[in-house]
């Protein structure tokens, strides 16, 4: 009797784990993960160097990133890496604020940003 116990609780964690391999990759489920210390860039400085200006960045110079999407899409932005960058393309002298936007690398699709520690960056233009 207690053969028959071992055998059925084996015989159920062998179902069990191939039930959740089909899941994972078959059905491919909806995931969200965080993905850490994502440095943020300035684009754009290419404008303001022809003016003669350069921009340094203030705050926060990195970000942390919530994406949600399909789980082998996910999995793939975050191998290949994602990347937060602000335009001070069009900024003035002085104290500027820009929106700190999320880039997913190409080939990942059905991806989106859910959460961004910090939604903007403040720089200095001189």
């Amino acid at each position: 009797m207690v053969r028959n116990k071992k055998f059925l609780m084996l015989l159920s964690l062998l179902i069990s784990i191939g039930l959740w391999m089909f899941v994972m990759g078959q059905v491919d489920p909806q995931t969200s993960i965080t993905v850490a210390d994502i440095k943020v860039e300035m684009r754009g400085t290419d404008v303001l160097t022809n003016q003669g200006l350069t921009a340094t960045l203030v705050k926060p110079k990195i970000v942390n990133a919530t994406i949600k999407g399909k789980r082998s899409e996910v999995n793939k932005a975050k191998k290949k890496g994602l990347r937060a960058y602000i335009d001070v393309s069009t900024c003035d002298y002085g104290d500027n604020e820009a929106e700190i936007r999320i880039d997913i690398p190409d080939g990942v699709s059905g991806v989106s940003v859910e959460h961004i520690s910090n939604y903007s960056a403040s720089f200095r233009v001189k």
